[in-house]
């Protein structure tokens, strides 16, 4: 798990946090380029978490049940505490892989000191925040678009802001999704990233953060204007006959 930090004094990096699981190794690969692409924003910060086979819930080693919960909280808390997330993981039968799935699943239910269970699916600490996908396939039809889609969805149902490159000049010669960065990385994950793949990367990448950073900003500015009016309405003297 690796932690990338831009250039610049903030006062709280924003928190870019890239999800994403790799059979292979491409989505890793793909990973590591959006990372590139967020930390050219400045004041934008990024961790990569990596999605293992075993579900969250399920011991490690000699995992007592107590450090268990502890691990799966912790990483909860983490999801909830970013300010966006990117996620990612391979096109399977035209979906998202199940690691993937069931991870999200895994943390909204998770207990820990922040996240409420009881309403999963419609958690305040999700909500409105940007929310961005990737993903490779075998073939250039094997269902790259469809995997998009259908993490969209879910990040939806969390309540979250899609993000997307959408359609990218020259809208009738350009090769990308519109919903997401993708690659097409051959059956075992082995074929390279090409330019074209690697630069759509790291424009999701710079897209998410710079949005995030918007929004930020504005919930900020929202938050400094209501104190100012509160400011000024407590100035005010008190008329008793108004």
């Amino acid at each position: 798990m690796s932690t990338i930090r831009s250039t610049g004094d903030t006062d709280r990096p924003l928190r870019i946090l890239i999800v994403y699981y790799s059979r292979f190794g491409a989505i890793k690969e793909l990973a590591g380029i959006i990372a590139e692409g967020v930390v050219k924003v400045h004041g934008a910060s990024v961790d990569l978490l990596a999605v293992e086979e075993q579900p969250l819930g399920e011991a490690r080693g000699d995992e007592t049940d107590e450090q268990m919960r502890q691990r799966r909280g912790a990483i909860s808390d983490r999801v909830a505490r970013a300010d966006a997330l990117i996620i990612g993981g391979p096109a399977y039968f035209g979906s998202m892989a199940s690691p993937l799935k069931r991870f999200f699943e895994d943390c909204a239910t998770a207990e820990s000191a922040i996240l409420d269970r009881t309403r999963p699916w419609h958690h305040y600490l999700f909500r409105d925040k940007p929310g961005a996908a990737f993903t490779s396939s075998a073939t250039p039809h094997g269902g790259n678009e469809q995997a998009l889609l259908s993490m969209l969805t879910m990040l939806i149902h969390l309540g979250m802001i899609v993000v997307t490159p959408g359609q990218r000049g020259p809208i009738l010669e350009q090769p990308s999704a519109p919903y997401g960065a993708t690659a097409i990385t051959g059956p075992s994950g082995h074929r390279e990233l090409s330019a074209q793949e690697q630069e759509e990367a790291r424009y999701l990448g710079e897209r998410v953060a710079t949005i995030a950073g918007r929004l930020r900003a504005g919930w900020q500015a929202e938050v400094a204007a209501r104190q100012d009016h509160l400011l000024e309405s407590s100035a005010q003297p008190f008329d008793p006959s108004a």
